[in-house]
């Protein structure tokens, strides 16, 4: 018999700490990952999540000698399902989410995963953003990510 999965990735299986905040805030909260794939991931954290959400989340003790070329140190990115679990004694929660990092935050195009550029805000910029944001004076690109990230008044 042949199994066929319905899954887009292959899921590779390690666990890594990561910690995570909602979209636009700073309120980051430790998790672990227990499976990646090139679209998403899966982690385990004592909060739930809204599924819809949209969340930055960077790896801790990131390493790309030990997680690969492929592997960024954070990812945005919007969760599909969240499931309370029981582990022994205790209660967490399993959530599962979907890269969100092809869409540049400035144009809306779309690119390719490995175009996009990530800046130290979690704003994610294709190549000539990136380049045009990457030009501009210290005091304007500050000014253009906050916009970009919704942090203006």
């Amino acid at each position: 018999m042949v199994i066929i999965s319905n899954r887009a990735f292959q899921r590779d299986y390690n666990e890594a700490r990561i910690t995570y905040a909602i979209y636009g805030t700073e309120n980051f909260v430790d998790a672990e990952v227990l499976n990646t794939s090139e679209g998403g991931m899966y982690f385990e954290s004592g909060h739930d999540l809204h599924p819809g959400s949209e969340i930055c989340i960077k790896m801790r003790d990131y390493s790309p000698d030990t997680h690969g070329p492929e592997a960024c140190d954070g990812y945005r990115a919007e969760v599909m399902w969240c499931r309370k679990i029981f582990k022994g004694d205790t209660t967490c929660y399993g959530v599962g989410v979907r890269f969100i990092v092809n869409v540049c935050d400035k144009c809306g195009e779309k690119v390719a995963y490995n175009d996009i550029h990530k800046t130290d805000n979690f704003v994610f910029l294709c190549s000539n953003c990136f380049k045009y944001v990457d030009n501009l004076s210290d005091e304007n690109k500050k000014r253009v990510e906050d916009y970009l990230i919704g942090n203006v008044i």
